[in-house]
């Protein structure tokens, strides 16, 4: 089989996986499948509050159907995570609005990490979809050129802030950066909370659009110096 071929293939595997996923359910415009049985109702219960988030996005629609897939097994998770294996989770627009998770206790909203454990703090599962409905939702609404050029701290910045919805609170935030928490450096943490921050500043502080950040974000620093001058 030629490349073309295998790559043809992939991209339609992760169209339509569902073979891989026979559990699931729906609430609303969402649906969550997983490769292992999960309670109904907790199933819904984690889709709600994961819709009650990116519905506060002026990026949402109801008319978009998102599918969340969560990959228990291992080998489910390097097949669709690909080179993004050991990632929480993936949303490989613009091949598919589909979402890939891995492992998770969907009965206690919560992810498994790398190492068997549930992540605990303020990234229950439902932060996980949301956060990764978000970039399906940005690269819809700016197209894949514009989405793929965004800087990092935009891009993941603003899923978080999405993600995290009314769990991230700015000062604190503001004062771990100035302390120079390594919570917020990404490169040692893996943790979007600067990234959180920078956004959080331009959208709440200085009343930015949506639309304004995703079209004209400024370079990181000058944000950075904003917010070290803040009073």
């Amino acid at each position: 089989m030629s490349a073309v071929a295998l790559c043809a293939a992939y991209a339609a595997l992760l169209c339509a996986p569902g073979a891989f996923f026979v559990h699931s359910v729906r609430a609303e415009n969402l649906v969550l499948s997983s490769d292992r049985p999960f309670p109904e109702a907790a199933g819904r219960h984690v889709l709600d509050l994961a819709q009650a988030k990116i519905s506060r996005s002026p990026l949402y629609s109801t008319n978009t159907e998102y599918h969340v897939f969560v990959c228990n097994a291992r080998w489910r998770q390097r097949l669709f995570f690909n080179k993004d294996y050991g990632a929480g989770g993936v949303a490989p627009y613009p091949i598919t609005s589909n979402v890939f998770l891995r492992d998770a206790h969907i009965q206690d909203d919560r992810l498994i990490s790398p190492r068997g454990m549930p992540v605990m703090g303020d990234r229950p599962l439902d932060y996980f979809i949301a956060h990764e409905i978000c970039h399906q939702m940005t690269g819809s609404a700016i197209g894949p050129i514009r989405y793929l050029r965004l800087p990092q701290w935009v891009r993941e910045g603003y899923a978080d802030y999405v993600g995290k919805g009314s769990a991230f609170h700015y000062d604190d935030a503001r004062r771990a950066f100035l302390a120079g928490a390594p919570q917020m450096d990404y490169r040692r943490s893996g943790l979007y909370w600067r990234f959180h921050m920078l956004v959080a500043y331009l959208l709440d502080r200085q009343g930015w659009s949506v639309e304004r950040l995703l079209a004209s974000p400024p370079p990181q620093g000058d944000v950075e110096d904003a917010i070290k001058r803040e009073i």
